[in-house]
Formats: structure tokens, sequence, C-alpha cells
């Protein structure tokens, strides 16, 4: 029962977070942070995945905080700050099928953009709506 409450809570947060992207283009701090501690506190309190199946998740948000700094925030800090936040509450394989959909469907919409003229490859779209609808997929999964 708490994992589905739970996972609502996520999807209210993530919904939060895909609305503030779209609208201000920055997440804001003081969310992600919160975002963090109730990932945390989640994990210690109903943790029922083995320990390396979320260190691994937070794992691969620390590799995309890296590649958000080398690539001059290709990826912004908040959707790789996001993208921890879910490695230690989805753990690695919930994430990487998140993130597999998020893609693909951000790869999608860009290729739709740039087809139809509306784009070009310098324009920057938000992120977090991707994540939401990854993050839908593993309600699916």
């Amino acid at each position: 029962m708490w994992w589905k409450i739970a996972k609502l809570a996520g999807l209210f947060f993530l919904g939060f977070g895909a609305a503030q992207d779209i609208k201000y283009q920055k997440i804001s701090a003081e969310y992600l942070l919160a975002g963090s501690c109730a990932a945390i506190l989640y994990r210690a309190l109903f943790g029922r995945m083995h320990w390396s199946v979320w260190v691994a998740g937070l794992g691969c948000g620390i590799v995309f905080l890296m590649i958000s700094k080398w690539s001059q925030e290709g990826i912004g800090y908040g959707d790789s700050w996001m993208i921890l936040n879910m490695g230690i509450f989805l753990g690695i394989w919930n994430l990487l099928g998140m993130l597999m959909l998020a893609f693909l469907v951000a790869a999608m919409a860009a290729g739709a953009g740039l087809w139809s003229g509306k784009w070009k490859r310098t324009t920057r779209m938000s992120f977090y709506p991707f994540l939401l609808i990854g993050y839908l997929g593993t309600f699916i999964w």
C-alpha cells in the first residue's frame, strides 16, 4: 500500500516540476532538496529493495550531474538532480526504464519539431515533462 501512495506522490512531485520547468525553464533548489529528502526518507522507512539497487540508481544520478557539468548544462542540473532523486526512489532498473522512455519520447518530439520547421537545432526544450512521461511508463512496467 505504501508503495502505491509513494508512486502517486512521485507523480504529483514530477508533475509540479514539469509545470515549473515549462513555465520558468528552471527548477528551484528547495524543491529538488525536498525531493531528495523525501526519497531518502522513503528508502529509510520502507526500503524493501536491496541497498545495491537504489545505490546504483543514486550513482546513475551522479553520472547525469557530471554530464550536466561537462556539457555546460546540455542536460540541466535540475533534470539531473531529479534523475538522482528518482534513482534513489525507484532503484536502478526502474530508473533505466523511465529514462529510456523519456529519452525516446524526447527524441520523437525533437524530431517532430525539427521536421515541422517550428524548432531549430539550437532550440532548448524542457526535459521534465519527458521524465514525467517516463515515470508514468513505470506504472505500466
